[in-house]
């Protein structure tokens, strides 16, 4: 039976939602985030399919990003340097004092946002609003980030709206860890992914973009492949990179397929379909868990995965990419949509 319910602890609200197909999710204001969400496997079990940590203070304030819409801008920009009409700002070295990663320090992940719901007969939005001062980048940013929950279907899309007073980068994604075995059964090794793109960002040793090119036999998911089946190959499992982090890119999106990734778990039958208008994903494979427990139990490496549509990490720092910058007054509109199958 659908419902809809708010659970408040101190400022935070805590929005959960149900709908009649098998989908339960609890979002939070905090970071416009998803905080739970289950989904039936093919047994008719619901489970839980995504990480989130035994400890409010490590969902807030972790920087493993749990569940949380990251901004202003997504990935890392090299040395936390980038030049926006000319001028040269200098961001946080959140990343190993290195690079700036997903929107610095104070990025809009570790903010709480406004709130409103709006319902019909076949979904409901919360729809959560932040506006950002400038600080170390130009322009005040207005956010209006969707979640649009399905009542009829078992999928929910995110709408990322946003607009600035001057010329900024933006560049948003959601952070959340997808495991579709079901309350972390396994790892995500088995899982098999399919990406309908035809390049890869290649990385340097600190995981920076260096340049875009054809997937090879490792890089290559164009095919359903196990995401184990060459995750420890040298090319990218050594010292700096012990999984995928990478940027894949899709040449074209045609109109009537706007399918970027497709994710599938043997055990629980369970299937993941990510739809996006942006031209690229970086899938992540929890090669760095974070010290915090879930279910009482420590995050192991590879426990799960990242599907994070945006534009190409530091392509600001590119050339003939994406920048992600965008003029005043200019509307950023951009979405993710999860759909789910058993």
């Amino acid at each position: 039976m659908k419902s809809i319910n708010i659970k408040k602890i101190d400022d935070v609200s805590f929005i959960s939602i149900v709908n009649n197909k098998g989908l339960s999710i609890v979002l939070s204001t905090f970071g416009a985030s998803i905080f739970q969400l289950e989904t039936i496997d093919h047994l008719n079990r619901l489970e839980s399919i995504v990480l989130t940590p035994d400890s409010l203070n490590d969902f807030y304030y972790s920087d493993a990003y749990f569940g949380k819409c990251v901004g202003r801008f997504s990935g890392r920009i090299n040395n936390g340097v980038c030049k926006i009409d000319g001028k040269q700002y200098v961001l946080d070295k959140n990343w190993n004092d290195m690079h700036s990663l997903h929107g610095g320090k104070d990025g809009i992940s570790f903010k709480n946002f406004d709130y409103e719901i709006k319902e019909n007969k076949e979904y409901v939005d919360v729809i959560f609003k932040y506006l950002e001062l400038e600080d170390l980048l130009p322009g005040d940013v207005n956010y209006k980030i969707t979640y649009r929950i399905s009542f009829l279907k078992n999928e929910f899309t995110i709408f990322f709206n946003a607009i600035s007073n001057k010329d900024t980068l933006i560049n948003l994604t959601n952070h959340a860890y997808f495991n579709l075995s079901g309350n972390i059964k396994k790892t995500i090794l088995d899982h098999k992914l399919k990406l309908n793109c035809d390049y890869y960002t290649d990385l340097d040793e600190t995981l920076i973009t260096k340049e875009i090119k054809p997937v090879d036999k490792i890089m290559d998911f164009r095919r359903f492949k196990k995401i184990g089946k060459d995750i420890f190959n040298p090319q990218i499992h050594d010292a700096a990179y012990k999984g995928y982090d990478h940027c894949f890119i899709r040449q074209n999106k045609s109109k009537n397929n706007d399918v970027i990734a497709i994710l599938k778990d043997p055990l629980s039958k369970r299937k993941l379909t990510v739809k996006t208008s942006y031209p690229s994903i970086v899938c992540y494979t929890c090669n760095y868990p974070a010290n915090i427990t879930i279910n009482g139990n420590k995050i192991n490496q590879h426990q799960s995965i990242c599907l994070e549509c945006q534009y190409i990490p530091n392509g600001i720092n590119m050339e003939n990419v994406n920048k992600a910058i965008f003029k005043a007054n200019e509307i950023y509109e951009e979405y993710i949509t999860y759909q789910f199958d058993n």
